[in-house]
């Protein structure tokens, strides 16, 4: 396999051998690879090998290039917030064992007429019903959390903000002060003036 070599301007170039290598360990990334597993795969050295390789192909991809992938995994992102927002607020039964998990109504079971079913005994029959589950529920918020969070990052949402920092010297403190004192001695001499 051939190394990098240098090009006529004396800076270090690709060669094709190593630019459709690049191609493929970004392939793997984003098939949710890790940058180890990349470069087992590809026979790097280390890691960093995998990781530099993925950002070089990542570079020799067109601006408008970026753009369509962006504007891709925001329609992918939408579609799995889609998904998980239906399982949130779906209702989903507790399981045990492999049976529905039920508790007592306080009801007894009735017979279409409104008489009450007894048992082989003569004892009324308990009404129950399923308990709900809510970790389906939990689990779906936190997905649609950190797809949200995705989006945000892909748009730039969380970008940070500028904000004006002032500082306040002993001189400027000082200086307030006196005028503070101007105006309460001026006030002092002229009771009725506001």
């Amino acid at each position: 396999m051939a190394g990098p070599t240098r090009g006529g301007n004396g800076r270090f170039s690709r060669s094709i051998e190593t630019a459709e290598r690049d191609a493929e360990a970004v392939a793997l990334r984003s098939k949710g690879w890790t940058v180890q597993r990349i470069a087992d795969e590809l026979g790097l050295a280390d890691k960093a090998s995998a990781y530099h390789a993925v950002q070089r192909a990542f570079a020799d991809v067109p601006y408008e290039a970026v753009d369509e992938a962006r504007r891709l995994d925001l329609e992918r992102i939408d579609r799995l917030v889609d998904q998980a927002w239906a399982v949130m607020e779906r209702e989903h039964v507790a399981y045990s064992n492999g049976q529905v998990v039920r508790q007592r109504t306080g009801d007894v079971e009735r017979d279409a007429d409104g008489t009450e079913r007894l048992d082989d005994k003569g004892r009324t029959i308990p009404e129950y019903e399923p308990v709900m589950d809510d970790g389906p529920v939990l689990a779906a918020i936190d997905r649609i959390r950190s797809l949200l969070e995705r989006r945000a990052k892909i748009i730039g949402y969380d970008a940070p903000t500028r904000s004006r920092v002032e500082v306040i010297t002993r001189d400027m403190i000082e200086d307030e002060i006196m005028k503070l004192e101007t105006e309460l001695g001026e006030r002092a001499d002229h009771p009725g003036a506001r």
